[in-house]
This record gives structure tokens, C-alpha cells and sequence, in this order.
């Protein structure tokens, strides 16, 4: 077993003769109500149904190889030897069958057995406990490892954050335990304490993760059992390949190894042959992996979720496809390199060949139209040391720049991308382009008298229109004496509203345009000129939450400081009406302490109720009283401050509540990477908060009625299905029983049935099943103390029906693909019984 083809088509056969249900992968979009995640980022994601009890699973055990992307990972792909975009994560799961024993024991014959790897370089950790949760040491797994023979030293107790599986929130979780391989200390950090868990180094690479779901996580955080306990691991094919191959990263694994060798043959430049063409190489390969089985499950490119993703890794593809000589249109060959290496594991690539190539060459030949202008208007850019946001917005807007492209190539410089102005641009645009189709919105009344902004006060003004100009299309652009519309910025999207005339004519706001202290307005109607007396107004619906909102990322910004150091900065926001979005400077993901030390952090200064205040001073005097300023942002000689309860300081010309207590409840929805050395939190408050907690109340209800259902139905009597099954021999106490369309848990169940009707000491079953042969041995511990084994004899049996098996010495199975040997197994059992127990 050597090649990533052996290895998965070696692991789904392994689990297929261990009595599991062969299923195919699931696609990388997931189901229908499924609205966790844009891509299937793990194996065990399309299971959840099972696991939770929606639907009932097609059978008790089950295993497939399951395709998988990981969206935060893009940037990085090319810049270190193991992100990836696109993996596949191999896994075996039982839906209430065997728990914790029989998926170590399973582990440890396929790792011993069917990888045969150094037992001495094993590693395993397990649950340390977690005093908040009520749990102590996952002794159970400890006992369990050492009785099949890891020592006790290179057993690793880690916390929750490493061992220990949740949802996220209300719902099925429990401990887990993850498989190891030792690369040496010729590869650690050399300290005394370096072994699973370490930081410092990458001597240890975790590969197979068991995870044990034997609780309920509640609302309140108490746990109690479920009525059935399932098995979830998950086995990384690239990382298992690394291992089994002996090289120093996934990219040198030949699942890897032999695409690029088409783009070697294509570019002429081989992968190591420079720190360029090494990157171009690594990009190639995940990207033209992820893109393929994007486009093969119905993705196509857009400007929004999924589509965006793929329009992303095709680009980013593309353009490093070009710096290394590539002639476009290359990507679709790509795409055949990356189908001719898979095609045997996923036949759905094959089929969709056409369909791949064609989505493929079309957007490679939309990017490339304009990558020449772009990249010229780029490199001009950079010239002047710095990328502005509005370089960043007319690269996307014009040429077809992702942002994150155009962030890649400045970090490659060493330059910074201004986001903060490129959000508020791309905004206006995206808002304008809906609104107004394609008429054009500039500034129109240089020599206007200034309008006041009285928006930090008021919501509705009677006011006057002072300058006006009909745009067509039902449009016309004005200025206004006073306004109470906010133009975005500082993160802070446009104000929504109307202005009315007594005489009751109306019109909607489309786009508020920021002046210099200054601003004016476009509006959908019809009925008004210059002079017109009107009432303007923001509604209350619109400008609260928002405002909740805005104070909300001040809160979280120096929660953030406090709980991860004051190395934390702003890298951009949204504030909408709907939630906020807040982008900071941090190396690594949070994790689930620190994410919820925050919110909770935040939600204390919420019900303090601190002062909000806001006043205008000197750029010197905001320096001195430490207010927080965002990077490369320019601030005039004046300067508006958003003080809390002098706890946070920060310039801020957005709206703000008066006191924290109205922002109401804070609930963080997602924190992921954004790229290199940024994250982003996205998060509620107020009304949609509730709404958000509200939801998951009533989903945990329903949940809980369902699992009171399963509870009841899991008491009541099983009732036994009729089976056909013949006795046809018996040795000592021992009988043989040959038995048919019946495999896994029902024939354990049948082989102890058949002991008790019988009174027997031990059963040894046959049976055959679509196509497949089964056995089951089942032997009291009396015959075990007389010298019997039943692994021993299963694994001589299974060679009868072509495979082979395991288990422990009272109970162990087989299955095979040769249902004809049944009976030859069950004489070879009766004769090799006859001669032990002579």
C-alpha cells in the first residue's frame, strides 16, 4: 500500500470487510438546509443527518472518502509545505454500533496491518478532562490503548481544544483521540516536553482522528449521554501518503507529484527549480484539484459565495500558470491532468470532462483579456510604495482583480493595501450598481453651499434642497441645507431613508456620496426641484441597529486586546443594520476559550452600561489621551473621539448609541482567516441577535423532543427480524451455523441468539450478502481459557472467503469477496476446533 489510490481504495476495502456500508463521497456543496459552511469541509459534515437523528442512516456502519475544501486556507496555499485548499479525509463511522474499543482496535489493525507502520513511532492523544464541562481524564481510551499495547509514554492527555469535538453549540459532542506519527527528534524543537501538542516544531503529524460522540451539549454548556453513542474518525489521505512515502511534504506525495509534472512538461520550469516556481507549482496543483471538482459539482464562477471561491483559485491559478511561462488557455489541461490522476476514485470527473473544461477556459480567457492592463496598472501602483483603495477597487472593478490577489501581490512587495478604503468604494459601487443601472453618479455641485450633517443627532430634519440635477431613468441628485443621511465610511455603510414634501411626494434614497465635510445625495422619484422644503428621514429600523452595531466593534476590538495582547489591530469592518463585520491582526485561528472569553467580554461591557460619549479635539490631544487610530488612515488637524466609559478610546466619525446597554445581546457567528496574519469575526447584536438565539433555542428544542423519541424508542423490545439460518454442525459445545442476507450487527446479534437458543459455549456463523461472504465467531470466556482465540481462527477461516478479519479473543469477524467458501470456512472451523479441543 504506497500510492494515494492504494491507500484510500486499501482503507474502504479494510472497512468494507469489517461489516461497513461502502458509501460514495458526498459533494463538495452541501445539502439542501445545510447552511453551515459555502464548501463540505469534513467528513464527517455530510453524516451530521445520523449522527443528530433527522434521517435514519443507511445502515449501522458505514465508510467512504470523502471530498473536502477549506476556504481559508486560499492564500496560503503555495507559501509553506501543507496548506491545501482541496484533501480528502477518509473515515469510518458507526451509528450506535461499536463505541470506543472497536474503533481503536479497527485503528490499530489498519495502521499495523494494512499500513504497516513502525509501531514504535506512534503517538496518541487523548481527552485531558475538562473540570467546566464535568469530565475528568478519557480514562476508558487510556485503558483501551495500553491493553492493545502503546505505552503509557506515548499516551498525550491534551484539553478540549485539541481533544474534544463539538458543533459549535447545542448538539451531539464528545471526546476524541488522534493518531500520531513521529518523524524523529532529528525533526522536533529538542526540548525535554516536545510530543503531540507542541507548537514549537513539526516533529509530530497528526493524520487519524477518533472521534467519540457520547453526549449532548446543552444551551447551558451541562452534557448529558446520548441515547446511542457513535464512532466519527477522519483520516487525512495527503497526510497518510506523506507518511507512507517517506517525503517531506503533501506536495511531494505522487497524488501531487505526477500533475506537476504536467505542468513541468507544459512550462518548462520544474518544480524546485526556484522559490517562484515552486509557489506556481503548489498553487497549480491544489487550485487545479479544487477547481476541477468544483466545476464537477455544479459550481461555475461569480462574483458571490461558492462562485467566488472557485473565480478566486481559478485566477490566482492563472496568473501564477503565466509567471512561469505557461500559454494560455492552460487551465483546462490542467484540469485533465488532475482528472486522468482521479478519475478511478471519482468516475463522476470523467463524465463531466466537457462540462469542466469549458467552464474552465472560458474564465481563464475572461481573466486574461484584461490581466496585461491590470497587472501594468498594478506594477505602476506599486511604484509609489503603496497600493491605495482605490488602486485595490479599480483593479477588481475593471480588471477582474479579486482583493485577495491584489493583496497577495502587494505582501510579495511589501507593500500594504488600504482595505478600509477599498470596502468603502466597492460598497458604493455595488449599492449603485443595483440601484441605478448604469447611470453615471458623480459629484455635480462643486460650488453648492456645504451641507450640515446633523445625523449624529437627529434622525428626521425639515430641511431644503439647495442644488438639484435630473439624472433620467425616475434619479436626480441633490444637495440638501441639513441631513441627517450618513455617507459611508469608517466601515459604516450608507444610511437608507426618504425625503417628502408636504404635498406628499416621496423619494427613496439610493446613494449618499462623502465629500470632504461635505456630501450629496441620490434619490428614486419623481416631483422635486431646487427650493423645495422636505422632510428628511432615517428610519429608526435602520439607523439603530446599525448604530448597536458600530459601538459593538469597539467593544470587541479592545476585548479583543485584552484576551489575545495588544498586538491586535484593525484591518477593516462592515457595519451594516443586519450585523458587523470586524477583520484584526492575529497570527492563528482563536480558539474555542478565547472565542468565547470574548463574547463573553463583550456582553459584560454591554450590561455595564457605560457612557458613550463623543467630542471633537486636536489630532495632539487624541494622541496623548491614547486614542486608537487605524494604519495608514489620514486624519485632519480636528478629530472626532468615541469614548466608553473611558475604557475604549478610539477616532470613529460613525454613529454610536448612547450607552452600551442598548446594543443588547452580542453573538459572534464565525471567525476565520482573511489571509496572511488576519482574521475576521463576524457577529450580531440587538434584535438579530435575539432573533439568532431565538433560532437556536427552538432548534435545541427540537432536537430534544427527537432525542426524547429516540430515547423511548430505544427501550422499547427489539423485534428480531426473521432470518434464514441452518444449523449444520456442531463441535463440542461450539456450533456452525450457515445463514443468509445478513451481515454486521444483525449477525453478531443472530450468533448470540444462536447461543442462548442452543445453550451453547460458542457460535461460529456464515452468511452471505450481496454478493459478499460474512463469518462471525462468538465464544465464551470458558473456551477462551481452554486456549481457543477467535482472532486466530477468524483470520484462518477468512482466507476460505477471500479476506480477512479481527477483533478480540470472545468475538471476532470476517468478510470476503468469495460468498462460495462460506461452507468451506465453516468445516475448516468445525476440523480446526475438533483438533483443539481433543
Amino acid at each position: 500500500m504506497r500510492t494515494s489510490n492504494e491507500i484510500r481504495e486499501g482503507f474502504l476495502s479494510f472497512f468494507e470487510e469489517k461489516g461497513h456500508l461502502r458509501r460514495p463521497s458526498a459533494s463538495l456543496v452541501p445539502r439542501a438546509g445545510d447552511r453551515s459552511t459555502l464548501l463540505t469541509v469534513a467528513g464527517m459534515q455530510p453524516q451530521m443527518p445520523y449522527f443528530l437523528g433527522v434521517e435514519p442512516p443507511p445502515a449501522a456502519r458505514t465508510t467512504t472518502a470523502q471530498k473536502c475544501f477549506r476556504t481559508p486556507d486560499i492564500d496560503e496555499v503555495g507559501l509553506d509545505t501543507f496548506h491545501l485548499t482541496f484533501f480528502e479525509m477518509l473515515g469510518n463511522f458507526s451509528f450506535g454500533d461499536y463505541f470506543k474499543e472497536g474503533a481503536i482496535e479497527y485503528a490499530t489493525e489498519f495502521v499495523q496491518e494494512c499500513l504497516k507502520l513502525d509501531w514504535d513511532r506512534i503517538w496518541v492523544s487523548v481527552h485531558a478532562g475538562d473540570p467546566e464541562l464535568g469530565l475528568g481524564p478519557d480514562t476508558v481510551a487510556i485503558d483501551l490503548w495500553k491493553k492493545i499495547g502503546m505505552p503509557i509514554e506515548r499516551i498525550v492527555e491534551l484539553p478540549s481544544s485539541e481533544n474534544f469535538w463539538s458543533v459549535g453549540g447545542p448538539g451531539p459532542c464528545g471526546p476524541d483521540s488522534e493518531i500520531y506519527y513521529d518523524f524523529g527528534p532529528e525533526a522536533g524543537c529538542g526540548e525535554s516536553d516536545c510530543k503531540p501538542g507542541c507548537t514549537r516544531c513539526e516533529r509530530f503529524l497528526e493524520f487519524w482522528n477518533l472521534v467519540f460522540m457520547q453526549y449532548e451539549q446543552h444551551a447551558d454548556g451541562t452534557l448529558t449521554e446520548l441515547p446511542k453513542q457513535n464512532i466519527d474518525t477522519g483520516l487525512g489521505l495527503e497526510r497518510t501518503a506523506r507518511i507512507i512515502q517517506g517525503v517531506p511534504s503533501v506536495y511531494d506525495t505522487d497524488g501531487y507529484q505526477r500533475i506537476m509534472e504536467w505542468i513541468a512538461k507544459e512550462s518548462g520550469v520544474a518544480y524546485g527549480d526556484s522559490q517562484d516556481a515552486t509557489k506556481a507549482h503548489r498553487v497549480l496543483a491544489d487550485h487545479g484539484r479544487g477547481m476541477t471538482f468544483l466545476v464537477s459539482d455544479g459550481v461555475t464562477p461569480s462574483n458571490e459565495g461558492r462562485g467566488y471561491v472557485l473565480r478566486r483559485v481559478i485566477r490566482r491559478a492563472a496568473q501564477h500558470g503565466l509567471r512561469i511561462g505557461m500559454e494560455a488557455p492552460f487551465l483546462p489541461g490542467l484540469a485533465e491532468a488532475v482528472i486522468e490522476q482521479m478519475r478511478g476514485a471519482y468516475p463522476e470527473l470523467a463524465e463531466h470532462t466537457r462540462e469542466i473544461t469549458r467552464v474552465l477556459e472560458a474564465e481563464e480567457e475572461r481573466f486574461a483579456e484584461t490581466l496585461e492592463r491590470g497587472m501594468k496598472l498594478f506594477e505602476d501602483a506599486a511604484a509609489h510604495g503603496e497600493i491605495t483603495g482605490d488602486d485595490a477597487f479599480t483593479l477588481q472593478a475593471t480588471y477582474g482583480f479579486p482583493i485577495e490577489l491584489t493583496q497577495e501581490l502587494a505582501r510579495e512587495r511589501g507593500l500594504g493595501v488600504n482595505d478600509e478604503e477599498y470596502t468603502r468604494l466597492m460598497e458604493g459601487h455595488r449599492e449603485i450598481s443595483r440601484q441605478t443601472s448604469k447611470v453615471p453618479i458623480d459629484v455635480r455641485f462643486p460650488n453648492a453651499p456645504r451641507t450640515d450633517f446633523v445625523g449624529y443627532e437627529r434622525t428626521e430634519v425639515l430641511t431644503a434642497i439647495t442644488a438639484y440635477a435630473d439624472l433620467g431613468d425616475g434619479l436626480f441628485q441633490v444637495k440638501l441645507e441639513q441631513s441627517p443621511f450618513y455617507p459611508a465610511g469608517g466601515g459604516q455603510v450608507s444610511d437608507l431613508g426618504t425625503i417628502e414634501k408636504e404635498s406628499g411626494e416621496r423619494a427613496e434614497l439610493v446613494e449618499t456620496l462623502r465629500l470632504e465635510s461635505d456630501e450629496e445625495l441620490v434619490f428614486r422619484g419623481q416631483g422635486f426641484a431646487e427650493g423645495d422644503r422636505v422632510k428628511a428621514v432615517v428610519p429608526w429600523s435602520v439607523r439603530f441597529p446599525t448604530q448597536a452595531n458600530h459601538t459593538a466593534t469597539h467593544l470587541l476590538h479592545e476585548c479583543l486586546r485584552e484576551v489575545l495582547g495588544t498586538h491586535v489591530k484593525q484591518a477593516g469592518s462592515a457595519v451594516r443594520p443586519d450585523k458587523l463585520r470586524f477583520d484584526f491582526t492575529h497570527p492563528q485561528a482563536l480558539t474555542a476559550e478565547e472565542r468565547n472569553e470574548v463574547e463573553q467580554r463583550v456582553n459584560e461591557r454591554v450590561f455595564q452600561n457605560l457612557p458613550v460619549r463623543t467630542y471633537e479635539t486636536t489630532i495632539d490631544e487624541a494622541r496623548k489621551l491614547g486614542a486608537m487610530m487605524l494604519f495608514g488612515e489620514k486624519y485632519g488637524d480636528i478629530v472626532r473621539i468615541v469614548d466608553i466609559g473611558g475604557w475604549s478610546i478610539e477616532l470613529c466619525g460613525g454613529t454610536h448609541v448612547r450607552a452600551t446597554a442598548e446594543i443588547g445581546p452580542f453573538v459572534i457567528l464565525s471567525e476565520a482567516s482573511v489571509g496572511s496574519g488576519a482574521r475576521r469575526i463576524e457577529a450580531v447584536t440587538s434584535g438579530e441577535a435575539f432573533a439568532y438565539l431565538h433560532e437556536q433555542a427552538h432548534e435545541a428544542d427540537v432536537l430534544r423532543v427527537e432525542l426524547d423519541r429516540v430515547r423511548k424508542e430505544s427501550k422499547k423490545p427489539a423485534q428480531a427480524a426473521a432470518v434464514e439460518a441452518t444449523v449444520v454442525g456442531k463441535e463440542g459445545n461450539v456450533v456452525f451455523v450457515e445463514a443468509k442476507a445478513i451481515k454486521g450487527g444483525p449477525l453478531r446479534d443472530l450468533s448470540d441468539r444462536i447461543r442462548q437458543q442452543e445453550k451453547a459455549d460458542g457460535a461460529i456463523v456464515g452468511s452471505t450478502d450481496d454478493g459478499r461472504a460474512y463469518l462471525v465467531i462468538n465464544f465464551d470466556e470458558s473456551l477462551v481459557a481452554r486456549g481457543l482465540d477467535a482472532v486466530q481462527l477468524i483470520r484462518e477461516l477468512g482466507k476460505h472467503i477471500g479476506g480477512g478479519g479481527g477483533g478480540k479473543p470472545t468475538l471476532a469477524e470476517a468478510g470476503g469477496k468469495n460468498p462460495a467458501g462460506v461452507p468451506d470456512a465453516l468445516a475448516a472451523g468445525q476440523k480446526a476446533l475438533a483438533e483443539s479441543l481433543a
